[in-house]
């Protein structure tokens, strides 16, 4: 194999420009390292992303560079990655992220899935958008061990279950103990990164103050326990998903039929809740957040005028810890909103287990939010009421899936964890640090 100099000089004998070019993109490929650096991720990561993303603005020019830099790989005997750089992949990418930048952004995600060595995301991890440098490095490990797998036959892309393959492949590099790393798994030193900027991120010293004893237990695992258990804790849910079953006629308006509003009032004990009369939905409020909430988590979902379970829905309705582990998924919510802090306020607060005031769970929720930064409309700083607004659509929902108990006078209400709900929401809240976008600060 010639040296990176030789190659570029003879390149350069007769095109320069052609050597120029490739020099630039050697350079940036491989941060002045040697041919060794090079791997099929990192020149798939450099032809059709970076590229669009840091180089000349027209695709011609950096359509120029990518076939420089196969050039070059040929003169250091790396066919196999030449044929990426120049391939129709790379040329349909450079053109199509130039006329039309969100198509691009598709084309490269599926070229890069299809490639098969696109560490995917897994029952562990989805790997973020912002990366720490454990998690950067632990991906490159999994890419790597997943393009030798490619190489030698291992891995096929596109055969019949070769993903059910690449996610076991990925498991194994994250899981296994590792001799630089004192016996630790990469996975380790994901969680421990990530744990870290989710509790000591910037601007909320109120949020880390609250998430910091928490550090110790998200650490481990939470086993949702036996499936009877599971199933008897959410109660509500299962009754729902049981009704629904195969499809449920919804009412002209999209509700549930009033049959269905006064079964649940009177089988899940909540007629006493209510005054007057109430089967129809808008009128049975506790009703009506259990199938808000029950769509919110993607157990069922409304199509045309039924109401249907999700094949989530079928799976959770056939297995209570099932079940219990879609609920702690989902139980936060949504990604990157005011609404998502307050979520993790109050399931900081509850997780463990401690009888705590209303009002002063209230009044973190407002510090949290104020403190790190959301605005509400007008750019202004969220009030009392906006806040609190946030507060109860968290506790609305706790409150009718059983979840929370309250006790005490209006003005001195007291908030509790239901029994065995505490280790549902500690799941909860490790699930959003192992599988949000990007840590929310």
């Amino acid at each position: 194999m010639h040296s990176v100099e030789q190659a570029l000089a003879a390149i350069g004998r007769a095109e320069p420009e052609v050597a120029e070019d490739a020099r630039a993109a050697w350079d940036s490929l491989t941060g002045g390292e040697g041919p060794e650096s090079v791997t099929q991720w990192r020149l798939q990561q450099f032809c059709w992303d970076e590229l669009n993303r840091s180089w000349m603005s027209d695709a011609a020019g950096r359509w120029r560079v990518a076939t420089a830099l196969a050039a070059l790989l040929d003169g250091l005997s790396m066919q196999r990655y030449a044929g990426i750089a120049r391939s129709d992949t790379t040329r349909q990418i450079l053109f199509t992220g130039d006329q039309a930048p969100d198509r691009g952004r598709t084309v490269v995600r599926r070229a890069m899935q299809r490639s098969g060595i696109e560490p995917p995301d897994t029952e562990l991890l989805t790997w973020g958008a912002i990366m720490g440098t454990a998690e950067s490095q632990a991906r490159e490990a999994v890419a790597d061990r997943l393009e030798m797998a490619v190489a030698v036959g291992d891995l096929q892309p596109g055969t019949r279950g070769w993903r059910d393959s690449q996610a076991e492949i990925t498991l194994n590099v994250l899981l296994s103990p590792r001799l630089d790393l004192s016996g630790e798994a990469l996975y380790d030193q994901i969680l421990d990164e990530r744990l870290d900027d989710w509790i000591r991120g910037p601007r909320s010293t109120t949020r880390g103050g609250l998430l910091a004893p928490l550090e110790t237990s998200l650490r481990e695992n939470v086993d949702p326990g036996m499936a009877a258990p599971a199933r008897a804790l959410l109660r509500p849910l299962d009754w729902l998903l049981t009704e629904i079953g195969d499809g449920l006629a919804l009412t002209a308006a999209g509700y549930l039929p009033p049959r269905t509003v006064s079964r649940a009032l009177d089988e899940l004990g909540w007629r006493d809740e209510l005054i007057g009369p109430a089967n129809r939905e808008v009128d049975a409020y506790p009703v009506l957040v259990l199938r808000e909430t029950a769509q919110r988590l993607g157990l069922c979902r409304r199509r045309a005028s039924r109401l249907t379970l999700t094949p989530s829905g079928r799976a959770a309705l056939a297995d209570g810890r099932t079940l219990w582990q879609a609920v702690s998924a989902g139980l936060v919510g949504p990604e990157h909103s005011a609404l998502a802090v307050a979520w993790e306020v109050v399931l900081a607060v509850l997780a463990p287990g401690d009888v705590v005031g209303e009002e002063d769970v209230r009044t973190l929720v407002q510090a949290v939010i104020t403190e790190s930064g959301w605005r509400v409309a007008g750019r202004r700083t969220p009030s009392e009421s906006d806040t609190s607004a946030l507060f109860f659509a968290v506790l609305r929902e706790l409150r009718w899936m059983e979840l929370v108990e309250e006790s005490g006078a209006l003005l001195d209400r007291q908030l509790r964890a239901r029994a065995g709900a505490a280790d549902l929401f500690r799941a909860a809240l490790r699930h959003r640090v192992l599988h949000r976008d990007i840590v929310p600060f």
